[in-house]
């Protein structure tokens, strides 16, 4: 056999041509060649309404107002067409790291703040007595459904017999804050007499991330003496439920605010 003969393929460019090349590729412009940066919006800062500006004047930022002070500022600042909640927001000097610092417990308020709550109760027993007392009586369909992420109630109360099939469905009322729980009253077997408690407006306490605890308290349209003892009710579970071997103050600041109003700081000097 012969020789392989192979052939080079002149492929370099003219050193008068490069050299121009070189000249116009100087003179285009940076942003040709830059990657694409996409614009940053600048939003301009919120601005209240004038309504709101008139009514955060009324309130004193820097001062601590007693509870009864609080209460009748909350009530003047509100004056919405409609009957505004009020609420209590309670920043507590707990860890939010730590697993025995969260507080989960329940308070029945003396005065009913009058929400209607849509409960579903999972138990094999008493059930014409949970459905006279409006509530629906949880199934293997109402578990399909809430396993489809469709929750329709409000609140959860089940027996320690249907804990276990609940458990499949923890991941989607975890996060909700409505799998049922012993400490917040929710697991237990007589649904009937909890069914009741909660129907009377007994309500679920639990710290948040930060941790605080904010829930409401009542209506403007309820009398100062009732959102006293709304506020005071809150106050003493709290106080019941302090992590076991906690020494520092329970209670950093607590707030009231109605609904589209400025927040009020209370004097928590009392409530420690």
């Amino acid at each position: 056999m012969g020789q392989v003969r192979t052939k080079v393929i002149e492929t370099a460019i003219d050193p008068e041509h490069q050299k121009k090349i070189e000249e116009i590729e100087k003179k285009k412009p940076v942003a040709e060649y830059a990657p694409s940066e996409k614009k940053k919006q600048v939003h301009p800062p919120k601005s209240r309404g004038k309504r709101y500006k008139q009514l955060s004047a009324l309130v004193d930022k820097t001062k601590e107002y007693p509870l009864e002070e609080a209460i009748e500022l909350a009530q003047k600042t509100a004056n919405t067409k409609f009957d505004s909640s009020i609420e209590a927001h309670i920043n507590l000097g707990l860890s939010a790291e730590k697993q025995e610092h969260q507080i989960r417990t329940s308070v029945t308020l003396p005065h009913q703040v009058g929400k209607k709550t849509k409960m579903v109760v999972f138990s094999s027993k008493q059930k014409e007595e949970i459905k006279k007392l409006g509530a629906e009586i949880g199934t293997e369909t109402t578990l399909k459904e809430i396993e489809a992420g469709k929750v329709k109630f409000d609140k959860i109360i089940a027996d320690s017999t249907w804990m276990p099939k609940l458990a499949k469905v923890a991941k989607v009322l975890g996060p909700k804050g409505m799998m049922p729980n012993p400490k917040s009253g929710t697991v237990t077997d007589d649904p009937v007499s909890t069914l009741k408690e909660f129907s009377k407006g007994k309500m679920e306490l639990k710290t948040e991330k930060f941790p605080v605890i904010h829930l409401q308290i009542g209506k403007v349209s309820f009398k100062p003496s009732q959102l006293k003892e709304n506020y005071e009710a809150v106050i003493n579970v709290i106080h019941t439920a302090r992590p076991e071997g906690f020494k520092k103050a329970l209670i950093k600041s607590t707030y009231l605010c109605t609904t589209m109003g400025p927040s009020i700081k209370i004097q928590t000097s009392s409530l420690n």
